[in-house]
């Protein structure tokens, strides 16, 4: 009776509860979807003309929206796996496939980037990876990844004043420089061996008897990491080029649409939107956050309000799209891993 109770537990059908979660969530952005297509119905002001082209031009512009953003899934892959020592190195493919599902987690449910992240690491960890391991180059990436956006938002501001040439906005370039470079030194100080061991020493005096041996290794771990100095800066190549691909997204998509922007006001667009869309990192795919985020980035890039729906549109149409297929493979690839540990179990038995 135990047996059997056992084996319709872990038989892999409950293997992944957040398939529920994020199937709900992702009709939630569904429903975004439609709100952002009739904002732009609006926008259009019912010219049925022009809201026909715009219809026509949406699976060439979800092509080219995907076309670029599965390569950029291809580099922060390999921004994350060179960060990995070489002999135990999961492939190309499967690190592409973890960070699809970061990306899965982050889009679809609550504070998923966090979600994301530590499934990811688990599951390389069932991969052969240590634990230790993965879970210090998944913190590192995800630092370098942060840090590579800093940068990528002071290019965006640099190209702001630079190109409107606009005294009052030289004042909000000079503060947003200075947050970020702020936000950089700050995120750089907190990944260091100092404050991690700061931290560890400030645990033991709060609780002496408790066990820290886990903490220490993954301290120690991070150390190593941060010593590979060659790997973290092509960490942070394969991030950079990412981020300028999501300017070269930004620009096929409103080429397609009869708006050409040259490479400098994509970079505008991409940096801001991008930096605008952390503050909604708690909600599902930044819902509402991103839509608002990049009609304004494009305001100040001097691109219409129309075309920059209709690329808030795309966006958020391609993310549904790649997030769905990722969560339900990200659900066969739990339930094949539950099914496997159980033949392990039975066979122990």
């Amino acid at each position: 009776m135990a047996d059997r109770s056992l084996g319709r537990k872990d038989d892999g059908s409950d293997a992944f509860p957040g398939l529920r979660s994020g199937l709900r969530y992702g009709g939630i952005l569904l429903l975004l979807l439609c709100l952002v297509f009739a904002a732009l119905a609006l926008l259009i002001g019912g010219d049925m003309g022009e809201m026909r082209r715009v219809v026509a031009s949406l699976p060439a512009a979800l092509a080219v929206s995907a076309g670029v953003h599965i390569p950029q899934i291809v580099l922060t892959a390999c921004a994350w796996r060179c960060l990995l020592p070489k002999a135990g190195r999961p492939s190309v493919p499967a690190m592409t496939m973890l960070r699809w599902f970061r990306e899965t987690a982050s889009t679809l449910l609550p504070a998923g980037a966090l979600v994301g992240q530590v499934a990811a690491a688990r599951l390389l960890t069932r991969w052969g990876v240590p634990g230790k391991l993965s879970a210090a180059t998944a913190t590192m990436d995800v630092t370098l990844e942060s840090v590579s956006q800093g940068l990528f938002t002071l290019l965006g501001l640099a190209l702001l004043v630079v190109i409107n040439r606009q005294a009052d906005l030289l004042g909000v370039a000079v503060a947003g420089a200075g947050l970020g470079v702020a936000g950089i030194v700050a995120l750089v100080l907190l990944q260091g061996g100092r404050s991690l061991r700061w931290a560890e020493n400030l645990l033991l005096r709060l609780f002496p008897r408790l066990r820290l041996e886990a903490f220490h290794s993954f301290r120690l771990t991070m150390a190593e990491v941060r010593r590979a100095h060659g790997s973290l800066a092509w960490a942070m190549l394969w991030h950079s080029i990412a981020w300028v691909l999501g300017a070269v997204e930004i620009c096929g998509i409103l080429a397609l649409l009869g708006h050409p922007i040259d490479l400098s006001r994509g970079l505008i667009i991409e940096s801001l939107s991008q930096a605008m869309r952390i503050a909604g990192f708690m909600l599902p795919g930044s819902v509402i956050i991103q839509e608002g985020a990049i009609v304004a980035a494009a305001a100040l890039a001097g691109v219409s309000p129309e075309a920059a729906v209709v690329v808030a549109l795309v966006r958020r149409a391609r993310e549904l799209a790649i997030s769905l297929l990722g969560l339900v493979a990200w659900a066969g690839v739990e339930r094949a891993d539950a099914r496997q540990r159980l033949a392990t179990l039975s066979q122990g038995r």
